[in-house]
Formats: structure tokens, C-alpha cells, sequence
């Protein structure tokens, strides 16, 4: 039985290495999400959910969540664990060069292929409380001419420089190893950055631009900001509600994105501006990670208008005044029956006058 199986294995395999020789990348992640399913017999919305674990583990997302978006700072937070806790097992089933298969085909034709099969296969659901509607490529490209595009005509200055911004400048200055000048400053910038996180004043053209998603989603708009400007200096942003969707963004991102950037699961009606407005704001910092930090403590909090206590209600409380009552005599109701009853008055004799 054991030889069966495995030969069936194998040709299943073969079958689905022939299905996607052809090089498309959504074909690839079929047959990914189809194995594991085969495997773990979990609902389809789960076995996409794994799969995406699967990509995340061989990345390397889990272990450091800096590692594609920013390769020289180094992670000292703690290590995510993954959501199934079989897939350590399932590594071991699932052959390596199906992950290799897609994540070769998807970087020949960069797209989000999760995010399609998202939609096709309708995982938000028949009733999509959450209203999980992925943009088509076609309305990305243009929003994103018409806002980075026009904002490219602009002339941008920074008197000072923010923490990520400083921390890119030191990522992009290293990677020019011929250029002394440049590197004097990035190993000054490290310094500052790094290791003390002081800001501190930088020359260097051209200026960063951020691109902030609010709805981030699967990483569409990032996506097509990093293909549609490589060389342009990008900090990218994304928030995102829905945990599964949030994690299908770190998997594209550190697969195709040229750029920095920092994604975090929160709901963006409930943050507070004055955290999520500023780039080089602590909350920032906890982004990128596959289990994703608490972050209740960068929501907006409402004052009451006025503070109640029952405690302080009784202190102030006045006793109430004794007040006498004065009964007062009433009158007795008018009755025809007591004036009939009335005995007439005697009428005085009348002298008669001689």
C-alpha cells in the first residue's frame, strides 16, 4: 500500500508540474493550494490561508519581518509562531519546488495572484460582511499616475529627517559601495538611527515620498507603486483589518517590492492621527509582523464629558427639610337636598298701626 500511495503521490506531482510548466503564476498557486488542501482536508479559505503560511516560512517572514523591506536593521523582536499547528509536518509533505515553482513564475510576471484567486474563488464569502472587493489592475495604474505620477512634477525637501526615512537613506547608501561621500553618511546615519534613534540632519537627493493605503488589502496599490516607479525613493504603507488578507500583503510585498515598506493590521477608522500621521511614529515600527501585534494602545480614546460616581453623588447629596403640614378645614360641598332640608326662618309679627 505504502509503494501505491507514494507512486500515486508522485504522479499527482508530475501531473501538477505539467500543469503549471507553462509559467503562469496563478496555475502555479493553484496547484500549491490544491496539495495542501489534499493534504490537511481543511476548508478552502484555510488551505489558502496555509499556503500563504507556507510562502511566509520560506521567506523567511516569520523569523525576521524586516528581512525584505529593510535587509540591514536587525530584528530583535520576537519570532511569530504560525497559525496551523501542523506546519512543521506539512513542510515536510508538501514538495519544495512547488513553492519554488511560483515564486519563480510570479517574479517573471509580478502580480497578486492570491489576490485572484481571493476573488475567483470567492473566500470572503456569499455574504462578505467585511466588503472585500479587490480593485482591478486597470483603476490601480491610473489612480496611481494621477496621484504619484503629478506628484513626481513637485520639488520635495525634508529640513529634517524622520526615523524611516533616515533608516532607507542608510539602505540605499549602502548599496552604492563606489561612492565614498555617500557612504560616510549612510554609516553616520546608521549610527544615529540604529543605535541611538536620534534624528539627525541628512543630505540626500532625491527626497523619499510616502504612498500611504489605508485599505490595504492584498497590496494591490503597493504593488504597482513599486513596478510603476522602481527607481523612484518609495516609503510605502499599508493598513489592513482583516488578518488573512493582511498577511497575503506581507507575502507579495516581500516578493516583489523594490521598496521599504511597513504594513500593520489594524482598523484605520480607529487609529489616532497623531500616530498614524507621523512616519517615524513607534506604531510603525510593529508593522510587517506575521502575527500581528495588539494595537488597541494607537486607537483614538473618547473623553466622557463629565465624570459620574456613585460615591461622590451620596457626599453631595442634601438631606431633604422637614416641612410641617398644615391641614387646612375644607368646605363642605354645596348640597340642594341640606338647603331643602332647611327649616325657614320665623317672619317677625307686623304691628298693625291703628
Amino acid at each position: 500500500m505504502n509503494s501505491t500511495s507514494e507512486k500515486l503521490e508522485k504522479l499527482m506531482h508530475t501531473i501538477k508540474m505539467k500543469k503549471y510548466a507553462t509559467g503562469n503564476p496563478k496555475d502555479a498557486f493553484r496547484a500549491l493550494m490544491e496539495t495542501v488542501e489534499h493534504k490537511v482536508h481543511h476548508f478552502r479559505k484555510d488551505c489558502w490561508n496555509i499556503t500563504l503560511e507556507l510562502l511566509a516560512d520560506y521567506l523567511g517572514l516569520m523569523n525576521n519581518p524586516w528581512r525584505c523591506s529593510l535587509p540591514n536593521v536587525t530584528w530583535k523582536g520576537a519570532i511569530s509562531k504560525p497559525s496551523y499547528q501542523g506546519l512543521e509536518e506539512l513542510k515536510n509533505q508538501i514538495p519544495v519546488d512547488l513553492i519554488e515553482a511560483y515564486i519563480a513564475a510570479a517574479k517573471a510576471k509580478p502580480w497578486d495572484y492570491p489576490g485572484e484567486i481571493f476573488t475567483e474563488d470567492m473566500l470572503a464569502g456569499k455574504a462578505n460582511h467585511l466588503a472585500q472587493v479587490l480593485t482591478p489592475r486597470q483603476i490601480i495604474d491610473f489612480m496611481l499616475k494621477c496621484t504619484i505620477g503629478e506628484n513626481l512634477k513637485k520639488t520635495y525637501s525634508y529640513t529634517k529627517p524622520d526615523q524611516a526615512t533616515l533608516i532607507w537613506q542608510t539602505a540605499e547608501a549602502l548599496a552604492f559601495n563606489d561612492k565614498l561621500p555617500i557612504n560616510l553618511l549612510a554609516e553616520r546615519a546608521r549610527r544615529h538611527t540604529v543605535l541611538d534613534m536620534t534624528p539627525l540632519l541628512l543630505k540626500y537627493e532625491p527626497k523619499p515620498i510616502t504612498d500611504l493605503d489605508p485599505c490595504v488589502g492584498t497590496g494591490r496599490f503597493l504593488i504597482a507603486a513599486t513596478l510603476m516607479y522602481p527607481k523612484l525613493p518609495l516609503l510605502l504603507y499599508g493598513v489592513e483589518i482583516d488578518r488573512s488578507l493582511y498577511r497575503a500583503c506581507l507575502v507579495n510585498m516581500a516578493m516583489f517590492s523594490s521598496h521599504p515598506y511597513f504594513i500593520i493590521c489594524a482598523d484605520t477608522l480607529m487609529l489616532d492621527m497623531k500616530y498614524s500621521a507621523d512616519v517615524s511614529s513607534p506604531m510603525w515600527g510593529l508593522g510587517n509582523q506575521w502575527d500581528p501585534p495588539d494595537m488597541n494602545p494607537y486607537y483614538f480614546k473618547i473623553a466622557p464629558p463629565f465624570k459620574f460616581s456613585l460615591a461622590d453623588l451620596a457626599k453631595n447629596k442634601k438631606p431633604a427639610e422637614e416641612t410641617s403640614v398644615v391641614i387646612t378645614e375644607v368646605e363642605k360641598p354645596f348640597s340642594l337636598a341640606q338647603l331643602v332640608k332647611k327649616k325657614p326662618e320665623s317672619k317677625p309679627e307686623i304691628e298693625q298701626l291703628a
